[in-house]
């Protein structure tokens, strides 16, 4: 209201109540009619909980390994990761670890490095794309997980070890 000037005028004083009086109801109805058709987006969680997920998938991966048994990895994964992947399937993509006696568990003796920041996705899905740098070899991830029923489950899964020397 600082910026208009009284001019005096009762006829524009009364136009400028009825105004000022109906423009915030406007403005609330459009901004209530926006974010109705706004999806909301949910936020990359805390550096925490996502060092959580990659050491709790580290360590199912590192399990289903060293047994080759790949069931709790296979149910650990959303509905499309399971029907994407039998644990059979999932031994036959991890055997080269497996056969390698990679240590996929001594990562939780470390934080994840990121090499693309951790970001949800436009389907909503949350990528994590890092690695463990030891010397000479690291571990090298690449996760998504997927927000359902209030938990983040693995909709794709990529662990390989290679030189620490290879770019990220």
């Amino acid at each position: 209201m600082s910026k208009l000037h009284c001019v005096g005028l009762c006829a524009f004083a009364l136009g400028l109540v009825s105004f000022i009086s109906l423009a915030p109801q406007t403005a609330n109805a459009q901004t209530t009619k926006q974010a109705q058709s706004a999806p909301i987006k949910q936020p990359v969680p805390d550096e925490n909980v996502l060092a959580r997920l990659v050491w709790s998938t580290m360590i199912s991966l590192d399990n289903a390994n060293r047994t080759n048994n790949y069931t709790v990895l296979h149910n650990l994964g959303s509905p499309s990761f399971q029907r994407r992947n039998s644990p059979d399937r999932l031994s036959d993509i991890f055997s080269n670890l497996r056969q390698n006696r990679v240590d996929v568990g001594r990562t939780i003796l470390s934080t994840p490095s990121y090499y693309q920041p951790p970001a949800i996705l436009a389907d909503e899905t949350l990528r994590l794309r890092g690695g463990f740098d030891y010397r000479p070899k690291s571990i090298r991830f690449d996760l998504v997980y997927a927000n359902l029923s209030g938990g983040w489950q693995i909709t794709a899964i990529s662990v390989v070890e290679m030189d620490a020397n290879v770019p990220k």
